[in-house]
């Protein structure tokens, strides 16, 4: 028996319903990334635009701009804490959506408090590899530092986390459903040289402990 194809009603509805719960699990998401997410064609930020205004006159979601040279930002509930830093964290997530031979899995903001003695991440996800079927996880950490003014601490932080919770069986891998791997730290950055000094104190460290460092414009390039 064949499927009927969905009308262009029931595909807008279908995709309204998944920037909505985008928007959700992100916490914030501006006009670009949800036209990199699924308005992918030539016209499609003219077309972003007018869907969203539609959404927010619905009162499905709100929205809020920094300034008139930014996009606008939408959001549900109270308006969110740290915009800006939400706002990057979101150009994560598309990054990992535009992954190839990746397929995002879960997505989580600020989470493993459970381990806050040592350190609280600014996100956490786990993705599935499509050769091998393994399943992958991502703690990450965004760093809007000043290169001489802020210390990173985060790879001292992160280590003495790996020794205490990098054995099998341990409270962390437990929670992640034991998977093959610890975590590997992503790191993303938006300045150049505080990303070169990142990647000098990783190497310093000497650690079996894996860490990858971006810059938050590449990020966004894809």
């Amino acid at each position: 028996m064949q499927t009927q194809a969905m009308t262009n009603v029931q595909k807008g509805s279908t995709r309204d319903k998944s920037i909505i719960e985008t928007i959700g699990l992100c916490g914030v998401m501006d006009t670009e990334q949800l036209a990199e997410l699924f308005f992918r064609f030539p016209t499609g930020m003219r077309k972003c635009q007018a869907r969203m205004k539609c959404l927010v006159d619905r009162k499905l979601v709100k929205k809020t701009r920094l300034s008139l040279d930014t996009p606008s930002v939408y959001y549900q509930g109270k308006f969110p804490h740290r915009l800006e830093h939400a706002r990057a964290l979101s150009w994560i997530y598309v990054w990992f959506m535009r992954k190839t031979g990746e397929k995002l899995l879960t997505w989580e903001r600020e989470e493993l408090k459970e381990f806050g003695d040592i350190l609280q991440t600014d996100a956490l996800c786990s993705v599935k590899i499509t050769m091998t079927g393994e399943i992958r996880w991502y703690c990450i950490e965004l760093d809007r530092g000043s290169v001489n003014r802020s210390k990173f601490d985060k790879i001292e932080k992160y280590i003495a986390l790996y020794n205490r919770e990098g054995v099998a069986g341990s409270p962390m891998l437990k929670r992640l459903g034991n998977p093959l791997r610890f975590p590997k730290v992503l790191i993303v950055t938006d300045s150049v040289k505080r990303g070169q000094r990142i990647r000098e104190l990783v190497a310093d460290a000497n650690t079996r402990l894996k860490f990858e460092v971006h810059l938050l414009s590449a990020i966004k390039e894809g």
